[in-house]
């Protein structure tokens, strides 16, 4: 997956966007604004569904990008050169330049994606039952909750044992683990 625009870097990884997430990011933040957003909290502007829509379709990209990013930081941490993040119309990839070395590596790179997504799907929790304990506007404990609705079913389908899912590659860690063997744990 090729970036179309690049954004930057982090921590020296390159970071890109394909320009499928300004049509993803522009349906999520129309359906958000005229229907999600007027159903929960309704009563509110125009201006204000719109507003609240676009600024969490920018933290879901935010949020896929975290994940993404602990793969790729603990892959490096795991001696395997990062090539950069692109995201794009189904999530995001990390581009990594090899395979890990130990069953152990792998394990924790494939785990570390779906374990930040399931931490800010409880902090975006969080975040909602402090606004509305604070007395936040519906709108904004709304949109909190969204988020962490999403961030802990990113973490949840993530989870399936399936390739090319974060799952399928624990699966094969584990096998790879008790089996001893990384080729045939490939072949699950």
């Amino acid at each position: 997956m090729t970036d179309s625009i690049h954004l930057g870097a982090i921590r020296g990884i390159r970071i890109g966007v394909h320009w499928s997430v300004a049509l993803v990011a522009w349906l999520l933040s129309w359906a958000l604004a005229t229907q999600g957003l007027p159903a929960a909290a309704p009563g509110e502007a125009p201006a204000a569904y719109w507003a609240v829509a676009i600024g969490v379709a920018v933290t879901l990209f935010g949020s896929l990008l975290a994940h993404e990013l602990a793969h790729a930081l603990v892959a490096r941490r795991a001696g395997i050169a990062v090539d950069g993040i692109t995201l794009w119309l189904l999530g995001g990839v990390a581009r990594l330049q090899g395979d890990p070395k130990t069953a152990s590596d792998e394990l924790r790179i494939a785990a570390s994606g779906p374990f930040v997504s399931g931490a800010l799907g409880m902090l975006f929790a969080l975040a909602a039952a402090g606004l509305a304990a604070v007395g936040s506007g519906a709108l904004w404990v709304e949109g909190a909750a969204w988020l962490a609705r999403v961030n802990v079913l990113l973490a949840v389908f993530n989870l399936l044992p399936g390739a090319p899912l974060d799952g399928g590659r624990i699966v094969r860690a584990l096998a790879w683990r008790f089996g001893r063997d990384r080729l045939r744990a490939s072949l699950l």
